[in-house]
């Protein structure tokens, strides 16, 4: 059995939600990713998908009109590592992650993964949070804790980095001030 080659991962299929030809238009269906996972990706079983204000307006089609329609959405979220591809130092298999936009220090940027839909290239950004498995980049995942709570852990995806944007970029805080939070925006139950 030593000697036995392993049996590849991939292709893979997992549902997801695309965003179809036209706005306002989703589906709920098999996508395919044939591999092998690529410099700096990470394959990544998604758990949880927060939603925010820049995917409601994507899906509305308050952004401008999408050429890359069908393509897949969500872009925070919270899961746990399937598989990582060559030079993916600071992840392995069964990290617990939070899914972010934002790119981080570790990791690197690694090229748009190629899925399939109805045997056609489906677009697909670095980081999809709206399917039960994603191939993202690196950069884009954060290591938590193995006995983080994941569902908690899909609102740091957007929410933290968005509230520290507005928080160093906008208010222009610094670690001298002294600041209130009021609210916290979300239903922690």
């Amino acid at each position: 059995m030593k000697n036995q080659a392993k049996k590849s991962l991939f292709p893979i299929k997992f549902k997801a939600l695309i965003l179809s030809k036209s706005f306002q238009d989703l589906i709920w269906d098999d996508v395919v990713f044939k591999g092998p996972l690529l410099h700096g990706q990470v394959l990544v079983k998604i758990f949880y998908s927060g939603i925010c204000g820049k995917q409601i307006e994507e899906f509305t089609a308050k952004m401008s009109k999408d050429k890359f329609l069908p393509h897949l959405l969500g872009h925070e979220g919270s899961g746990e590592i399937i598989a990582v591809g060559p030079n993916v130092k600071h992840l392995k298999r069964g990290d617990k992650v939070v899914v972010h936009w934002m790119k981080s220090k570790g990791g690197q940027e690694a090229d748009l993964p190629k899925y399939y839909w109805n045997k056609k290239n489906l677009n697909a950004g670095r980081v999809t949070t709206f399917n039960e498995m994603g191939v993202i980049s690196s950069n884009r995942l954060t290591r938590i804790p193995k006995n983080s709570n994941l569902k908690l852990a899909a609102l740091l995806g957007c929410g933290l980095s968005t509230g520290l944007g507005a928080i160093l970029n906008e208010a222009k805080v610094s670690s001298s001030d002294k600041i209130l939070v009021i609210g916290s925006g979300a239903d922690w139950d």
